[in-house]
C-alpha cells in the first residue's frame, strides 16, 4: 500500500483520503501461525498538520487462529485504530525517529506499519468464548463436548509426602 502525498504536502491544513484492500501473508509468530481469512481493509484520513503528516486509520480484515483453551480454529475479528505522525525529512530533527516516522519522497509505503499495528493489537491469547472449558491436562478430552473422570488435582511428586500429613499416617 503506497499513499501518495505530493498534493497534500503543500497546503497545510488540507487532508486527504485514502482506502486500500489488500491480501496479506499470513503472520508468524512464537510459532504459531495467523492467516487472513479476508483482505486487510485499511481506510486511512492524512492530514497536513504544516511540519507532518497526521495519518488517522482503521484496520478491519479477519484472522484464522486457534484458541489457546481448546485448541478449535476459529475467526477472530480485527478492527483497530491508530494515528501515526509522519514527518518529510526536510523537517526532522535529531530525536524525531523516536516519536514520528520520517519519510523522503512524495510517496511511501505503509504495509510494514499496517502489520506492526495488526502485531501490536493482537490478545496474548485468543479464546473463542469466556464459557470455554478448555483440555482435560490429563486425558486431552475437549471438557466443552465430553466430560472425563480424571482428577483436577495434580500432585508435585516431590510434595506427595506433604499430603499425608497431618492425616495420621
Amino acid at each position: 500500500m503506497r499513499i501518495n502525498v505530493a498534493r497534500l504536502r503543500h497546503i497545510e491544513g488540507s487532508s486527504q483520503d485514502f482506502s486500500f484492500s489488500e491480501v496479506f501473508p499470513s503472520l508468524e509468530i512464537g510459532g504459531e501461525e495467523y492467516v487472513f481469512e479476508e483482505p486487510v481493509n485499511v481506510n486511512l484520513n492524512v492530514i497536513n498538520t504544516g511540519k507532518s503528516l497526521l495519518v488517522r486509520g482503521n484496520i478491519s480484515s479477519v484472522l484464522k487462529v486457534n484458541c489457546s483453551r481448546c485448541l478449535k480454529e476459529m475467526a477472530y475479528k480485527l478492527n483497530l485504530k491508530f494515528d501515526d505522525e509522519w514527518i518529510p525529512s526536510e523537517y526532522a530533527k535529531q530525536g524525531d525517529e523516536d516519536n514520528a516516522l520520517i519519510f523522503d519522497n512524495d510517496e511511501f509505503s505503509i504495509d510494514s506499519r499496517i502489520i506492526e499495528h495488526i502485531l501490536v493489537s493482537l490478545p496474548m491469547r485468543f479464546v473463542c468464548s469466556e464459557e470455554c472449558k478448555g483440555l482435560c491436562p490429563v486425558c486431552g478430552v475437549d471438557k466443552n463436548e465430553n466430560n472425563c473422570t480424571c482428577s483436577d488435582e495434580v500432585i508435585d511428586p516431590r510434595l506427595e509426602i506433604l499430603s499425608k500429613w497431618n492425616k495420621g499416617v
